[in-house]
């Protein structure tokens, strides 16, 4: 914790402070970007705790400071604890013996993998909603920006990140020489001409927050953060705005994810088992905070270029295939075995079948 620079350590220490004198906690962990010393004006800090017991997964928000989530997990189920968390109180080493019994390479291809079927789920709804809602296609095809950044990252060997995902893929499409496919990439986002609308963007999102954060209050399946908080505007000023300050193209792909990820539990309070294809042409049903949040969707989706549906869902369809050809072609990670092997100077053996090929 020495090396996390202020004002995040004195919120790091205070908190792991508290965690560690509980007698139900075993240990507790760092993840996120700041787990990779990346610190930047709106970051937050991700805080991993194993506790006794056969506790399920519960994430739980906060405003300090600095923003604070806090990742409880059961000491017999570990398996969701992200593979980047680096121990900070670990005594009896549950926790190291968990992240050191993974082979992190295994661990990349799985997350990429996940991303890309989730790309092709989407861009299925884009094509789907095609003839019947150009704004539901434009959406489905827009939100694909999320997963593909994740794999192009990932498969840079640089790691993901749920705020800054633009800035993060630039950062790895030029440490590899393939400045002209984040070019097309930004094509999903509509940039530039979204980039333009930034602040109308971030009016839209403020105002859009204040209206549907209590339409979740006391329902189990909302977003967390709005069932958690009392209102938005702590997480607005902690999350959100730091982005537009720091890099507004970070501000436009959020705000674009973050409509249709609001809308999708907004089907789901509804009675729907999945959002529809024609997503926004079906939210014309909702009354109330629901449907301003629609129509504010709607509306931002204006900013796209005219007419530019067939070209974004095209563009996503290219970038599918050479997302789908880089993850293939990331070069596989040494295990800690392979590493022995090589420091004491020993030929590698047969892969074991438990790694992928």
């Amino acid at each position: 914790m020495a090396e996390v620079p202020s004002p995040w350590r004195e919120v790091l220490e205070r908190e792991v402070a508290k965690l560690t004198r509980r007698d139900d906690v075993l240990a507790v962990g760092l993840c996120g970007s700041t787990s990779y010393g990346d610190y930047w004006p709106g970051a937050d800090l991700d805080i991993e705790v194993v506790v006794r017991g056969d506790k399920a997964r519960e994430i739980v928000t906060t405003e300090q400071e600095v923003s604070v989530d806090y990742g409880y997990f059961g000491e017999t189920i570990l398996k969701g604890i992200p593979y980047e968390t680096c121990p900070i109180y670990d005594p009896t080493k549950v926790l190291t013996k968990e992240l050191s019994s993974r082979d992190k390479d295994l661990v990349l291809r799985e997350a990429m993998e996940d991303s890309l079927v989730r790309a092709r789920t989407y861009l299925a709804r884009s094509n789907a909603a095609l003839s019947i809602d150009p704004f539901s296609a434009l959406a489905w095809a827009t939100i694909v920006s999320w997963p593909l950044g994740e794999v192009f990252t990932l498969a840079s060997g640089e790691y993901r990140t749920h705020r800054r995902v633009v800035s993060r893929l630039e950062k790895s499409m030029n440490k590899i020489g393939e400045r002209d496919l984040f070019q097309k990439y930004c094509t999903l986002l509509g940039l530039p001409q979204t980039l333009a609308r930034a602040q109308d963007l971030l009016s839209e999102l403020q105002l859009g927050y204040r209206e549907i954060w209590n339409y979740f209050r006391g329902k189990s399946d909302g977003p967390v953060y709005m069932v958690q908080q009392p209102d938005s505007e702590a997480w607005f000023k902690n999350r959100i705005l730091p982005l537009y300050e720091y890099d507004k193209r970070d501000l436009v792909s959020l705000v674009y994810e973050e409509y249709l990820f609001i809308l999708s539990f907004v089907f789901r309070a509804s009675g729907y088992e999945r959002s529809p294809d024609a997503v926004l042409l079906e939210a014309l049903k909702f009354n109330g905070p629901p449907s301003q949040w629609a129509a504010r969707y709607r509306n931002i989706l204006k900013f796209f270029p005219n007419d530019a549906v067939s070209e974004v869902l095209h563009c996503g369809e290219e970038l599918l295939v050479q997302a789908e050809l880089m993850a293939e072609q990331r070069p596989s990670l040494p295990t800690t075995r392979e590493k022995k092997l090589r420091a004491e100077g020993l030929p590698r053996t047969v892969r074991s079948p438990k790694q992928p090929r």
